[in-house]
C-alpha cells in the first residue's frame, strides 16, 4: 500500500502530465482520441518554441514520476495491472521523448 505522501506525489505527477495534455493535447492528436483541447491556439508554440519545449519536459517529468512511484517495492499493485500500466506509460514516455527531440531539432532553440 502506498503511503499518504506517495499518494500526494502521485497526484502531483499526474497533474504535471494531465494539465498540459488537456490544455494543448499533443498526445490526444497522435492517438486520435476525439477530445478537443481547451486551448486551441497552437500557433503560439510555433512562435515561442521554448514554451513548447518546457511543456514537453514537464510532461516527461510527470510520466517519469508516475512510473517511479508505481514501481516502488512498497506499492502493492496487482502484477498484471502493474505491467500493463508500465507498458502504456513507457510508450507515452517514448512518444514524449520523440516529440521533444523533434521539437528541438525543428525549432530555433539555442541553449548556449
Amino acid at each position: 500500500m502506498m503511503t499518504k505522501i506517495q499518494k500526494i506525489w502521485l497526484w502531483i505527477f499526474m497533474a504535471m502530465f494531465a494539465v498540459p495534455e488537456i490544455l494543448w493535447g499533443n498526445l490526444i492528436k497522435i492517438f486520435k482520441i476525439s477530445f478537443l483541447p481547451i486551448y486551441k491556439n497552437i500557433k503560439y508554440f510555433t512562435d515561442e518554441p521554448m514554451i513548447a519545449f518546457l511543456v514537453i519536459i514537464i510532461e516527461i517529468i510527470g510520466i517519469s514520476g508516475i512510473i517511479y512511484l508505481l514501481n516502488k517495492k512498497d506499492a502493492k499493485i496487482n502484477t498484471i495491472l502493474k505491467y500493463a500500466l508500465d507498458i502504456v506509460l513507457v510508450i507515452i514516455l517514448l512518444v514524449l521523448v520523440l516529440s521533444l527531440c523533434l521539437s528541438y531539432s525543428m525549432s530555433r532553440i539555442n541553449f548556449f
